[in-house]
């Protein structure tokens, strides 16, 4: 009974120590598991996080651009619509009566010769018309030294040029409305696209 009593013993202690150390083992099992699953939670929520910012800047950068397409089609679209503005009112300053076309050029002839003599170059489509301006310049200034040029036609109807021996001024239609424009370009797309 004795021997019995000390098997009953050594068993009861084993089966202590076996329960203690699997006991010990789940615990430390558990813990690694938590850990793990920690480390884990938190590579996901890295990951997530860089594949989120990657996908967002990706369509921020696809926005941009799309955006800056789309700007460049507005602007492209005003560009054409000032650009036909302006060759439209350079037709319609061609299309002018010819008393008030003759007055405007004389006007600017005058100005831009000041004391000087010169010749102007036209079109000859308009030489006409511009040597019953310089006619009118001579009654007025009997010093205008200032005659058509008839060597030097200009490709275009619509103004003059002007020539001496010290400058040359540029009074072409499409030079004075290119100054227009240029000039006044900012105010005139406010006026038309405020709106957008």
């Amino acid at each position: 009974m004795g021997l019995e009593k000390i098997r009953h013993a050594v068993l009861s202690e084993a089966r202590a120590e076996a329960t203690h150390i699997i006991e010990s083992a789940k615990k430390k099992n558990a813990d690694f598991l938590k850990s793990q699953k920690a480390a884990a939670e938190q590579e996901f929520e890295r990951v997530w996080k860089l594949r989120k910012q990657t996908i967002e800047d990706e369509y921020s950068r696809k926005l941009i651009q799309a955006q800056g397409a789309a700007s460049k089609q507005v602007l492209d679209k005003r560009n054409v619509l000032l650009k036909s503005l302006f060759e439209r009112a350079a037709q319609e300053i061609l299309a002018w009566d010819r008393d008030r076309y003759t007055k405007i050029m004389r006007r600017f002839i005058e100005k831009v010769s000041g004391s000087y003599g010169g010749r102007i170059r036209v079109h000859p489509k308009e030489k006409d018309l511009f040597e019953k301006v310089l006619s009118q310049v001579k009654e007025v200034r009997e010093d205008a030294k200032i005659t058509l040029d008839r060597s030097d036609w200009l490709p275009k109807p619509g103004g003059f040029i002007f020539v001496s021996t010290d400058l040359e001024v540029d009074r072409t239609l499409d030079t004075m409305l290119n100054e227009i424009e240029h000039d006044l370009l900012p105010a005139i797309a406010a006026d038309l696209f405020s709106g957008k």
